[in-house]
């Protein structure tokens, strides 16, 4: 003779069943919030690949000022200043890179007047790269002569400016947009700029 199941045996079947389904839309949920997460991190890499490109390009492109000061204004651990034409307007602008607070700013300076002049209280400060860890054993920027061939240690301050041919930059930065549950890894980013003005100086 057939029988049903008895009341317990639904109760087995129904929990195992739940089990299945919270143990897939869990699975799910991770899968989604991981692709969320490499998402974020691919995106932040490459805006701040992006923006090291740019201050790699004019970095590389420093030439005289508009009233005929060297290309090189201020070359620091943590602040880097020079002229470039960054509008290509036929106007060197003075641009400084700094950092400050875990944050790599830039600095603008369009010229003004005959002959021309770069007032500070018209510089124009954006933020470049937020979260940014500067290792000790390495600064934001280091400085190389003509005879640097890839082995040589950076120039020892005090830096006399004329030597400098080639600047290196490098900083580690953490996508800010994860939370503090989920901190994303420290990526690593590094330049190395032959500033092209100054080859045959």
């Amino acid at each position: 003779m057939n029988r049903g199941f008895s009341l317990i045996e639904v109760l087995v079947v129904v929990a195992i069943a739940a089990s299945v389904v919270l143990v897939v839309s869990n699975f799910s949920n991770n899968i989604a919030g991981l692709n969320t997460l490499v998402s974020s991190e691919l995106q932040v890499k490459s805006s701040i690949s992006q923006s090291l490109q740019v201050m790699s390009e004019e970095i590389q492109s420093a030439t005289i000022s508009s009233n005929g000061a060297y290309p090189i204004d201020t070359a620091l651990t943590s602040t880097f200043s020079f002229y470039s034409d960054i509008y290509k307007n036929g106007a060197a602008e003075h641009v400084r890179y700094f950092y400050a607070t875990s944050t790599i700013y830039k600095g603008v300076i369009v010229p003004t007047g005959t002959p021309a002049r770069y007032p500070t209280s018209s510089e124009v400060v954006t933020n470049l790269v937020d979260n940014v860890i500067i290792p000790s054993s390495s600064p934001l920027f280091v400085y190389y002569n003509s005879s640097y061939t890839g082995t040589q240690q950076p120039l020892a301050y005090p830096i006399g400016i004329a030597n400098i041919r080639l600047v290196g930059i490098s900083f580690e930065a953490q996508n800010n947009q994860t939370s503090s549950a989920k901190r994303s890894p420290l990526q690593y980013f590094s330049s190395l700029v032959d500033i092209r003005n100054l080859d045959s100086n």
